[in-house]
Protein backbone atom coordinates (compact mmCIF):
# COMPACT_ATOMS: atom_id res chain seq x y z
CA UNK A 1 0.00 0.00 0.00
CA UNK A 2 1.15 3.23 -1.21
CA UNK A 3 2.04 5.43 2.70
CA UNK A 4 2.05 8.61 0.95
CA UNK A 5 -1.78 8.31 -0.23
CA UNK A 6 -2.34 6.38 3.12
CA UNK A 7 -0.85 10.15 4.66
CA UNK A 8 -3.59 11.95 2.36
CA UNK A 9 -6.49 10.13 3.93
CA UNK A 10 -8.55 12.46 5.76
CA UNK A 11 -9.56 12.23 9.45
CA UNK A 12 -13.12 11.42 8.86
CA UNK A 13 -12.55 8.64 6.75
CA UNK A 14 -10.16 7.08 9.77
CA UNK A 15 -12.67 8.18 12.00
CA UNK A 16 -15.40 5.67 9.68
CA UNK A 17 -13.37 2.82 9.24
CA UNK A 18 -12.76 2.49 13.02
CA UNK A 19 -16.31 2.77 13.53
CA UNK A 20 -16.79 0.00 10.57
CA UNK A 21 -14.44 -1.77 12.45
CA UNK A 22 -15.91 -1.97 15.84
CA UNK A 23 -19.24 -2.52 14.56
CA UNK A 24 -18.69 -5.77 12.94
CA UNK A 25 -16.74 -7.39 15.51
CA UNK A 26 -19.75 -6.35 17.56
CA UNK A 27 -22.10 -8.17 15.31
CA UNK A 28 -20.00 -11.55 14.37
CA UNK A 29 -19.03 -11.57 17.48
CA UNK A 30 -22.92 -11.76 18.50
CA UNK A 31 -24.68 -13.47 15.07
CA UNK A 32 -22.15 -16.40 15.47
CA UNK A 33 -23.17 -17.33 19.27
CA UNK A 34 -26.75 -16.24 18.43
CA UNK A 35 -28.67 -19.45 17.55
CA UNK A 36 -26.16 -21.46 20.53
CA UNK A 37 -27.89 -18.84 22.37
CA UNK A 38 -31.25 -18.87 21.35
CA UNK A 39 -31.81 -22.90 20.91
CA UNK A 40 -29.36 -24.01 23.68
CA UNK A 41 -29.75 -21.14 26.38
CA UNK A 42 -33.37 -19.73 26.20
CA UNK A 43 -34.61 -23.26 25.04
CA UNK A 44 -36.48 -21.69 21.86
CA UNK A 45 -36.95 -23.83 18.95
CA UNK A 46 -34.83 -24.24 16.26
CA UNK A 47 -37.97 -23.12 13.87
CA UNK A 48 -38.68 -20.65 15.44
CA UNK A 49 -35.18 -19.15 16.12
CA UNK A 50 -34.91 -19.94 11.91
CA UNK A 51 -37.70 -17.20 11.26
CA UNK A 52 -36.37 -14.31 13.47
CA UNK A 53 -32.79 -14.82 12.07
CA UNK A 54 -33.74 -15.28 8.33
CA UNK A 55 -36.20 -12.07 8.93
CA UNK A 56 -33.52 -10.19 10.82
CA UNK A 57 -30.24 -10.87 8.23
CA UNK A 58 -32.63 -10.21 5.37
CA UNK A 59 -33.80 -7.06 6.56
CA UNK A 60 -29.95 -5.88 7.15
CA UNK A 61 -29.82 -6.19 3.41
CA UNK A 62 -33.22 -4.59 2.81
CA UNK A 63 -33.09 -1.45 4.63
CA UNK A 64 -29.73 0.30 3.32
CA UNK A 65 -31.37 0.87 0.02
CA UNK A 66 -33.49 3.14 2.10
CA UNK A 67 -31.26 4.10 4.68
CA UNK A 68 -29.07 5.28 2.22
CA UNK A 69 -31.35 7.71 0.69
CA UNK A 70 -31.94 9.00 4.14
CA UNK A 71 -28.29 9.69 5.02
CA UNK A 72 -27.74 11.64 1.83
CA UNK A 73 -30.72 13.61 2.40
CA UNK A 74 -29.98 14.62 6.08
CA UNK A 75 -26.62 14.07 7.09
CA UNK A 76 -24.12 11.05 7.84
CA UNK A 77 -23.29 12.29 11.16
CA UNK A 78 -27.31 12.21 12.62
CA UNK A 79 -27.13 8.92 10.96
CA UNK A 80 -24.35 7.37 12.40
CA UNK A 81 -25.72 8.66 15.50
CA UNK A 82 -29.09 7.06 14.95
CA UNK A 83 -27.72 4.15 14.15
CA UNK A 84 -24.71 3.56 16.82
CA UNK A 85 -27.76 4.74 19.57
CA UNK A 86 -30.16 1.82 17.97
CA UNK A 87 -27.49 -0.96 17.83
CA UNK A 88 -26.29 0.07 21.82
CA UNK A 89 -29.70 -0.75 22.58
CA UNK A 90 -30.35 -3.72 20.32
CA UNK A 91 -27.69 -5.76 21.93
CA UNK A 92 -28.04 -4.44 25.79
CA UNK A 93 -31.96 -5.61 24.96
CA UNK A 94 -30.67 -8.66 23.60
CA UNK A 95 -27.99 -9.70 26.58
CA UNK A 96 -31.32 -8.84 29.06
CA UNK A 97 -33.77 -11.04 26.74
CA UNK A 98 -35.23 -13.75 28.41
CA UNK A 99 -38.14 -14.53 26.17
CA UNK A 100 -38.39 -14.94 22.35
CA UNK A 101 -40.34 -11.77 22.35
CA UNK A 102 -37.60 -9.82 23.50
CA UNK A 103 -35.44 -11.52 21.13
CA UNK A 104 -37.08 -9.98 18.40
CA UNK A 105 -37.15 -6.39 19.49
CA UNK A 106 -33.47 -6.74 20.38
CA UNK A 107 -32.84 -8.10 16.80
CA UNK A 108 -35.13 -5.75 15.27
CA UNK A 109 -33.08 -2.57 16.67
CA UNK A 110 -29.43 -4.67 15.42
CA UNK A 111 -31.48 -4.45 11.73
CA UNK A 112 -32.03 -1.09 11.95
CA UNK A 113 -28.68 -0.01 12.99
CA UNK A 114 -26.81 -2.28 11.02
CA UNK A 115 -28.65 -1.08 7.75
CA UNK A 116 -28.07 2.34 8.65
CA UNK A 117 -24.48 1.97 9.06
CA UNK A 118 -23.46 0.18 5.67
CA UNK A 119 -24.42 2.78 3.40
CA UNK A 120 -23.34 5.48 5.44
CA UNK A 121 -20.16 4.11 6.10
CA UNK A 122 -19.38 3.28 2.67
CA UNK A 123 -20.99 6.49 1.46
CA UNK A 124 -18.55 8.20 3.43
CA UNK A 125 -15.19 6.68 1.92
CA UNK A 126 -16.85 7.35 -1.30
CA UNK A 127 -17.48 11.25 -0.32
CA UNK A 128 -13.59 11.70 1.39
CA UNK A 129 -11.59 9.91 -1.16
CA UNK A 130 -10.90 10.79 -5.35
CA UNK A 131 -11.48 8.26 -7.74
CA UNK A 132 -8.46 6.99 -8.92
CA UNK A 133 -5.79 8.31 -6.34
CA UNK A 134 -6.66 7.42 -2.69
CA UNK A 135 -10.45 5.39 -3.41
CA UNK A 136 -8.69 2.56 -3.98
CA UNK A 137 -6.59 2.78 -0.40
CA UNK A 138 -9.89 4.39 1.04
CA UNK A 139 -11.56 1.40 0.36
CA UNK A 140 -8.96 -1.07 0.71
CA UNK A 141 -8.70 0.45 4.17
CA UNK A 142 -12.74 -0.09 4.65
CA UNK A 143 -12.52 -4.07 3.72
CA UNK A 144 -9.66 -4.41 6.10
CA UNK A 145 -11.60 -3.50 8.70
CA UNK A 146 -14.68 -5.51 7.80
CA UNK A 147 -12.25 -8.76 7.52
CA UNK A 148 -10.77 -7.74 10.85
CA UNK A 149 -14.20 -7.20 12.40
CA UNK A 150 -14.88 -10.54 11.20
CA UNK A 151 -11.89 -12.35 12.53
CA UNK A 152 -11.73 -10.38 15.95
CA UNK A 153 -15.38 -10.79 17.05
CA UNK A 154 -16.27 -14.25 17.96
CA UNK A 155 -12.62 -14.50 19.47
CA UNK A 156 -13.44 -11.76 22.13
CA UNK A 157 -16.66 -13.66 22.26
CA UNK A 158 -15.38 -17.19 23.10
CA UNK A 159 -13.42 -15.44 25.10
CA UNK A 160 -16.09 -13.48 27.05
CA UNK A 161 -18.57 -16.41 27.36
CA UNK A 162 -15.68 -18.99 28.54
CA UNK A 163 -15.13 -16.77 31.50
CA UNK A 164 -18.25 -15.04 31.78
CA UNK A 165 -21.68 -15.64 31.67
CA UNK A 166 -23.27 -16.20 28.15
CA UNK A 167 -25.15 -12.44 28.13
CA UNK A 168 -22.02 -10.53 28.53
CA UNK A 169 -20.99 -11.27 25.15
CA UNK A 170 -23.73 -8.85 23.92
CA UNK A 171 -23.09 -6.46 26.38
CA UNK A 172 -19.45 -6.49 24.85
CA UNK A 173 -20.74 -6.12 21.71
CA UNK A 174 -22.85 -3.02 23.05
CA UNK A 175 -20.44 -1.38 24.86
CA UNK A 176 -18.50 -1.30 21.43
CA UNK A 177 -21.42 0.24 20.02
CA UNK A 178 -21.79 2.55 22.47
CA UNK A 179 -17.73 3.83 22.03
CA UNK A 180 -18.89 4.38 18.43
CA UNK A 181 -21.84 6.36 19.16
CA UNK A 182 -20.02 8.82 21.29
CA UNK A 183 -16.70 8.89 18.37
CA UNK A 184 -19.79 9.26 16.26
CA UNK A 185 -20.80 12.57 17.92
CA UNK A 186 -18.01 14.19 19.22
CA UNK A 187 -15.13 13.00 16.56
CA UNK A 188 -16.83 12.20 12.92
CA UNK A 189 -17.17 15.46 10.83
CA UNK A 190 -19.84 15.90 8.54
CA UNK A 191 -18.82 14.91 4.95
CA UNK A 192 -21.55 16.14 3.10
CA UNK A 193 -22.42 19.61 2.60
CA UNK A 194 -25.45 21.66 3.37
CA UNK A 195 -25.89 21.54 -0.75
CA UNK A 196 -25.36 18.50 -1.45
CA UNK A 197 -27.94 17.34 1.32
CA UNK A 198 -30.70 19.44 -0.23
CA UNK A 199 -29.43 17.74 -3.62
CA UNK A 200 -29.57 14.09 -1.97
CA UNK A 201 -31.77 11.66 -3.63
CA UNK A 202 -35.40 11.37 -2.23
CA UNK A 203 -37.56 8.31 -0.77
CA UNK A 204 -39.62 9.06 -5.01
CA UNK A 205 -36.65 8.78 -6.40
CA UNK A 206 -35.54 5.33 -4.41
CA UNK A 207 -38.51 3.84 -5.33
CA UNK A 208 -39.16 4.72 -8.68
CA UNK A 209 -35.24 3.14 -9.57
CA UNK A 210 -36.99 0.08 -7.60
CA UNK A 211 -39.37 -0.12 -10.61
CA UNK A 212 -36.39 0.69 -13.41
CA UNK A 213 -34.33 -2.11 -12.00
CA UNK A 214 -36.95 -4.82 -11.52
CA UNK A 215 -37.99 -4.12 -15.45
CA UNK A 216 -34.86 -5.72 -16.52
CA UNK A 217 -36.40 -9.54 -15.81
CA UNK A 218 -32.55 -10.94 -16.71
CA UNK A 219 -31.00 -8.93 -13.71
CA UNK A 220 -33.55 -9.82 -11.31
CA UNK A 221 -33.52 -13.84 -12.60
CA UNK A 222 -29.89 -13.69 -11.56
CA UNK A 223 -30.12 -12.43 -8.36
CA UNK A 224 -33.01 -14.85 -7.72
CA UNK A 225 -30.84 -17.67 -9.16
CA UNK A 226 -27.37 -16.74 -7.11
CA UNK A 227 -29.50 -16.03 -4.05
CA UNK A 228 -28.95 -19.61 -2.76
CA UNK A 229 -25.51 -19.23 -2.57
CA UNK A 230 -26.12 -16.06 0.39
CA UNK A 231 -28.69 -18.42 1.73
CA UNK A 232 -25.65 -21.10 1.93
CA UNK A 233 -23.50 -18.46 3.77
CA UNK A 234 -26.48 -17.54 6.22
CA UNK A 235 -26.73 -20.98 7.44
CA UNK A 236 -23.24 -20.97 7.94
CA UNK A 237 -23.39 -18.22 9.91
CA UNK A 238 -26.69 -18.69 11.59
CA UNK A 239 -26.60 -22.61 12.53
CA UNK A 240 -23.02 -24.52 11.83
CA UNK A 241 -21.82 -22.96 15.27
CA UNK A 242 -24.97 -24.45 16.99
CA UNK A 243 -24.78 -27.71 15.32
CA UNK A 244 -20.63 -27.80 16.14
CA UNK A 245 -21.45 -26.52 19.86
CA UNK A 246 -23.37 -30.26 19.87
CA UNK A 247 -21.74 -32.73 17.79
CA UNK A 248 -18.00 -31.12 17.49
CA UNK A 249 -15.56 -32.15 20.05
CA UNK A 250 -13.01 -29.44 19.72
CA UNK A 251 -10.80 -30.11 22.92
CA UNK A 252 -8.46 -32.71 20.97
CA UNK A 253 -8.10 -29.84 17.98
CA UNK A 254 -6.81 -27.26 20.49
CA UNK A 255 -5.00 -29.24 21.99
CA UNK A 256 -3.17 -30.63 19.25
CA UNK A 257 -3.02 -26.82 17.84
CA UNK A 258 -1.16 -25.63 21.43
CA UNK A 259 1.53 -28.35 21.05
CA UNK A 260 2.79 -26.13 17.84
CA UNK A 261 1.46 -23.08 19.35
CA UNK A 262 0.42 -22.29 22.99
CA UNK A 263 -2.22 -20.31 23.22
CA UNK A 264 -4.04 -21.80 26.23
CA UNK A 265 -1.11 -21.09 27.99
CA UNK A 266 -2.46 -17.14 27.96
CA UNK A 267 -5.89 -17.30 26.91
CA UNK A 268 -7.02 -20.59 28.30
CA UNK A 269 -9.92 -22.48 26.98
CA UNK A 270 -10.21 -20.57 23.44
CA UNK A 271 -11.76 -22.75 20.29
CA UNK A 272 -15.25 -21.85 20.55
CA UNK A 273 -17.27 -22.84 17.61
CA UNK A 274 -17.68 -19.18 16.97
CA UNK A 275 -13.83 -19.37 16.53
CA UNK A 276 -13.57 -22.60 14.54
CA UNK A 277 -16.22 -21.69 12.08
CA UNK A 278 -14.23 -18.52 11.32
CA UNK A 279 -11.68 -20.42 10.01
CA UNK A 280 -13.70 -19.12 6.71
CA UNK A 281 -13.11 -15.56 7.38
CA UNK A 282 -9.32 -16.39 8.04
CA UNK A 283 -8.90 -18.00 4.77
CA UNK A 284 -10.57 -15.32 2.79
CA UNK A 285 -8.55 -13.45 4.66
CA UNK A 286 -4.94 -14.93 3.45
CA UNK A 287 -6.28 -15.92 0.01
CA UNK A 288 -8.79 -14.07 -1.63
CA UNK A 289 -6.27 -12.16 -3.53
CA UNK A 290 -4.20 -15.20 -4.46
CA UNK A 291 -7.69 -16.90 -5.58
CA UNK A 292 -8.61 -13.51 -7.91
CA UNK A 293 -5.66 -13.55 -9.81
CA UNK A 294 -5.89 -17.33 -9.99
CA UNK A 295 -9.04 -16.77 -11.60
CA UNK A 296 -8.64 -13.63 -13.52
CA UNK A 297 -8.85 -15.13 -16.86
CA UNK A 298 -12.21 -17.20 -16.37
CA UNK A 299 -15.73 -15.45 -17.85
CA UNK A 300 -16.96 -14.47 -14.83
CA UNK A 301 -20.29 -16.05 -15.12
CA UNK A 302 -18.10 -19.84 -15.18
CA UNK A 303 -16.80 -18.65 -12.25
CA UNK A 304 -19.58 -18.08 -10.71
CA UNK A 305 -21.10 -21.36 -11.61
CA UNK A 306 -17.28 -22.89 -10.52
CA UNK A 307 -17.42 -21.40 -7.14
CA UNK A 308 -21.32 -22.09 -6.34
CA UNK A 309 -20.61 -25.54 -7.25
CA UNK A 310 -17.79 -26.20 -4.86
CA UNK A 311 -19.46 -24.15 -2.31
CA UNK A 312 -22.56 -26.48 -2.96
CA UNK A 313 -20.51 -29.80 -2.73
CA UNK A 314 -18.62 -28.95 0.61
CA UNK A 315 -21.69 -29.42 2.37
CA UNK A 316 -20.95 -32.95 2.07
CA UNK A 317 -18.11 -33.20 4.62
CA UNK A 318 -19.89 -32.32 7.37
CA UNK A 319 -22.97 -34.85 6.34
CA UNK A 320 -20.33 -37.58 6.78
CA UNK A 321 -19.03 -36.77 10.03
CA UNK A 322 -18.63 -34.09 12.46
CA UNK A 323 -15.62 -34.95 13.28
CA UNK A 324 -13.57 -31.59 13.50
CA UNK A 325 -11.40 -32.28 10.61
CA UNK A 326 -13.43 -33.37 8.76
CA UNK A 327 -16.07 -29.95 9.71
CA UNK A 328 -12.78 -28.03 8.84
CA UNK A 329 -12.28 -29.58 5.79
CA UNK A 330 -16.05 -28.98 4.65
CA UNK A 331 -15.34 -24.78 5.45
CA UNK A 332 -12.05 -24.71 3.58
CA UNK A 333 -13.81 -25.97 0.91
CA UNK A 334 -16.45 -24.16 1.28
CA UNK A 335 -13.81 -20.79 1.15
CA UNK A 336 -12.01 -21.58 -2.51
CA UNK A 337 -15.74 -21.50 -3.26
CA UNK A 338 -17.06 -18.32 -1.83
CA UNK A 339 -13.34 -16.62 -2.86
CA UNK A 340 -14.26 -17.96 -6.63
CA UNK A 341 -17.60 -16.60 -6.85
CA UNK A 342 -19.05 -13.71 -4.37
CA UNK A 343 -16.71 -10.87 -5.66
CA UNK A 344 -17.29 -12.07 -8.90
CA UNK A 345 -21.07 -12.07 -8.67
CA UNK A 346 -20.76 -8.28 -8.01
CA UNK A 347 -18.91 -7.70 -11.35
CA UNK A 348 -21.15 -9.57 -13.47
CA UNK A 349 -23.92 -7.13 -11.96
CA UNK A 350 -22.36 -4.38 -13.13
CA UNK A 351 -21.80 -6.38 -16.84
CA UNK A 352 -25.41 -6.64 -16.84
CA UNK A 353 -26.46 -3.17 -16.20
CA UNK A 354 -26.73 -0.06 -18.62
CA UNK A 355 -23.58 1.72 -18.73
CA UNK A 356 -25.11 5.02 -16.97
CA UNK A 357 -27.02 2.85 -14.22
CA UNK A 358 -24.05 0.96 -13.19
CA UNK A 359 -24.13 2.31 -9.58
CA UNK A 360 -27.71 2.10 -9.32
CA UNK A 361 -27.60 -1.84 -10.06
CA UNK A 362 -24.86 -2.69 -7.78
CA UNK A 363 -27.00 -1.37 -5.37
CA UNK A 364 -29.71 -3.14 -5.84
CA UNK A 365 -27.24 -6.53 -6.22
CA UNK A 366 -28.25 -6.85 -2.77
CA UNK A 367 -31.55 -7.99 -3.23
CA UNK A 368 -30.08 -11.16 -3.87
CA UNK A 369 -28.49 -11.29 -0.42
CA UNK A 370 -32.09 -10.43 1.43
CA UNK A 371 -33.90 -13.24 -0.60
CA UNK A 372 -31.36 -15.12 0.44
CA UNK A 373 -30.87 -14.64 3.96
CA UNK A 374 -34.69 -14.17 4.31
CA UNK A 375 -35.87 -17.53 3.25
CA UNK A 376 -33.19 -19.59 4.22
CA UNK A 377 -33.79 -19.02 8.17
CA UNK A 378 -37.07 -20.44 8.11
CA UNK A 379 -35.66 -23.37 5.78
CA UNK A 380 -32.53 -24.38 7.68
CA UNK A 381 -34.29 -23.74 11.62
CA UNK A 382 -37.62 -26.14 10.32
CA UNK A 383 -34.69 -29.12 9.21
CA UNK A 384 -32.73 -28.47 11.95
CA UNK A 385 -35.54 -29.02 14.08
CA UNK A 386 -37.34 -31.29 12.38
CA UNK A 387 -34.08 -33.61 11.95
CA UNK A 388 -31.55 -32.45 15.13
CA UNK A 389 -33.02 -30.45 17.50
CA UNK A 390 -36.59 -32.44 17.72
CA UNK A 391 -35.09 -35.49 18.38
CA UNK A 392 -32.69 -34.35 20.71
CA UNK A 393 -34.79 -32.98 22.72
CA UNK A 394 -37.33 -36.34 22.52
CA UNK A 395 -33.90 -38.47 23.58
CA UNK A 396 -33.80 -40.14 20.04
CA UNK A 397 -30.95 -40.18 17.70
CA UNK A 398 -30.97 -37.36 15.16
CA UNK A 399 -30.39 -37.18 11.85
CA UNK A 400 -28.33 -34.56 10.78
CA UNK A 401 -28.17 -35.99 7.17
CA UNK A 402 -31.45 -34.42 5.68
CA UNK A 403 -30.39 -31.30 7.37
CA UNK A 404 -27.47 -30.68 4.96
CA UNK A 405 -29.24 -31.93 1.80
CA UNK A 406 -31.68 -29.24 2.66
CA UNK A 407 -29.04 -26.64 2.62
CA UNK A 408 -27.45 -28.25 -0.44
CA UNK A 409 -30.34 -27.91 -2.72
CA UNK A 410 -30.54 -24.24 -2.45
CA UNK A 411 -27.07 -24.41 -3.86
CA UNK A 412 -27.86 -26.78 -6.11
CA UNK A 413 -30.98 -24.97 -7.33
CA UNK A 414 -28.24 -21.92 -8.10
CA UNK A 415 -26.01 -24.36 -9.71
CA UNK A 416 -28.59 -25.22 -12.05
CA UNK A 417 -30.03 -21.91 -12.88
CA UNK A 418 -26.69 -20.25 -13.19
CA UNK A 419 -25.68 -23.37 -15.83
CA UNK A 420 -29.04 -22.36 -17.48
CA UNK A 421 -28.37 -18.59 -17.27
CA UNK A 422 -24.69 -19.16 -18.80
CA UNK A 423 -26.19 -20.90 -22.13
CA UNK A 424 -29.58 -19.02 -22.92
CA UNK A 425 -28.63 -15.69 -21.20
CA UNK A 426 -25.38 -14.66 -20.97
CA UNK A 427 -24.37 -14.73 -24.70
CA UNK A 428 -27.45 -12.53 -25.34
CA UNK A 429 -25.78 -10.08 -21.89
CA UNK A 430 -22.05 -10.26 -23.63
CA UNK A 431 -23.24 -9.67 -27.44
CA UNK A 432 -25.17 -6.41 -25.81
CA UNK A 433 -22.31 -5.30 -24.18
CA UNK A 434 -20.03 -5.43 -26.96
CA UNK A 435 -22.51 -3.89 -29.75
CA UNK A 436 -22.63 -1.23 -27.19
CA UNK A 437 -18.80 -0.48 -27.06
CA UNK A 438 -18.68 -1.14 -30.84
Amino acid sequence: MDLTLVRQLPRTLYSAVIMELFERLAYYGMVLVLGIYVVDHLGIPADRYGWVYGVFTGTLYLLPLLAGALADRFGYKPALTIAFATLTGGYFVLGAATSFGWVCAALGLIAVGGSIIKPTISGTVTRTTVEGSTRPVGFGLYYMMVNAGGLIGPVIAAQVRNRTEFRYVFWVSAAACALMLAQALFAFREPVSREERAAGKSLGRVFAEIFTVLGNWRFVLLLVIFSGFWGMINVLFGFMPLYVETFTDLGAVEAGIDRVVPISRWAGHWLNPEVFISLDALLIVLLQAVTSYLTRRWRTISALLAGTTIATVSWILPSMSAAAAVVAAGIVVWSIGEMTCSARFFEYCGTIAPPDQVAVYLGYSFFALFLGNFYSGPWAGWLYQRFIQGPLDAGAAPTPLPFFAGVMLMGAISVVGLALYRHFISPVVEHSQSAEAA
